[in-house]
């Protein structure tokens, strides 16, 4: 499939040949709200079929970033290869709802397209506001059916880079390096004051604490499960949740994903209050789904690690990314908030 450059590129015809079927009176581009789709461009695409019948009323288009600061990072991260990727090859081995993709293609120069189900008449989540323990239980019910679908069973896949000693990893911990500084000079008034003046042993301990979210059991890491990828049903015929943004997928241990949602998107007094209940709803979920090999004492000290090492993906995002307007400011400021709130609740830099 050729792929568009912008989305000013996008035509009838072109969509007619994504879909497979049907003729096109005409499209109409929307493009997504301010701060949606940070990493890539996104529109929702009108379509008014000469037949109708069986056809999609709108589709989703996301095309590679215009902001070439951010479409440097997702070119560095491989994240456009990885998203095409868990469409086209792990998609259908799990249940856990993700939007259905008509079609998509990547190049060598990292130029995609991801033509997708519109899902817009779900309620998105707001990492600014941040999760509810309602939302939290859901998220984790969802987690527990993406991990238990690829628990153990992913030596096949290639393409996915793991937790530690990969390209990824590396390129995590010099992003976390290079990008500390921008983090203090945009968002060091959130920054805790303890942890800044343990910059230097964090970055040394970067290694160590992949390796240790790399360790039996592995499975699926989603790898940005935040509150901003998530969709809430609203209408009978809707999943509870469904969940978007596959860019950064990895093998490891799964309550990566956990600590990822609970340090950065959980409200803190939802987070300090009903962690413990989560954890144990992760791990009994798990127990309870046919795993046997991971505990509830296990995922609790697992969490801690996952949190602590959270903060390098905070620092990446918010130190090498360009909030680009005041939504992104907004949901990066109470990322490293939480997060660095979450590690000295927990008694994290103890770990070091």
């Amino acid at each position: 499939m050729t792929i568009p450059g912008s989305m000013a590129e996008v035509s009838s015809q072109w969509m007619e040949e994504c879909v497979g079927r049907g003729k096109l009176k005409k499209i109409n581009l929307v493009p997504l709200g301010e701060g949606v789709g940070m990493m890539s461009s996104m529109s929702v695409i009108e379509l008014d079929w000469e037949d109708p019948t069986g056809m999609p009323s709108s589709l989703v288009l996301k095309l590679a970033a215009e902001n070439e600061t951010n479409r440097a990072v997702s070119q560095q991260f491989n994240l456009y290869l990885k998203e095409v990727s868990y469409y086209k090859d792990l998609a259908p081995r799990t249940t856990a709802r993700s939007p259905r993709v008509y079609a998509s293609e990547i190049d060598d120069e990292h130029n995609f397209f991801l033509l997708m189900e519109d899902v817009s008449s779900y309620r998105m989540g707001s990492q600014v506001e941040g999760a509810t323990v309602e939302e939290c239980e859901l998220c984790i019910d969802f987690l527990v059916n993406l991990h238990t679908s690829f628990w153990n069973q992913l030596s096949d896949v290639d393409w996915l880079p793991n937790m530690s000693g990969s390209d990824n990893a590396k390129n995590m911990a010099l992003g976390c390096e290079a990008g500390w500084p921008q983090l203090q000079e945009m968002f060091g008034e959130f920054v805790p004051d303890n942890i800044e003046a343990q910059r230097e042993r964090y970055l040394a301990a970067i290694p160590n604490l992949q390796a240790q979210l790399d360790q039996y059991p592995k499975t699926l890491i989603h790898g940005d499960f935040r509150m901003d990828n998530m969709l809430f049903g609203q209408e009978p015929e809707h999943d509870s949740l469904l969940v978007v943004d596959f860019q950064g997928p990895l093998k490891g241990n799964g309550i990566h994903d956990v600590a990822y949602l609970l340090s950065h998107s959980a409200k803190t007094e939802v987070r300090r209050e009903h962690e413990r209940d989560l954890i144990e709803r992760y791990a009994n979920g798990l127990i309870n789904a046919g795993i046997k090999d991971y505990s509830v004492e296990k995922a609790w000290n697992d969490y801690r690690i996952g949190v602590l090492y959270s903060w390098t993906v905070a620092v990446v995002i918010a130190g090498t990314l360009d909030p680009a307007n005041d939504r992104g400011f907004a949901w990066m400021s109470k990322m490293v908030e939480r997060n660095g709130t979450a590690i000295n609740d927990l008694n994290c830099l103890a770990l070091l």
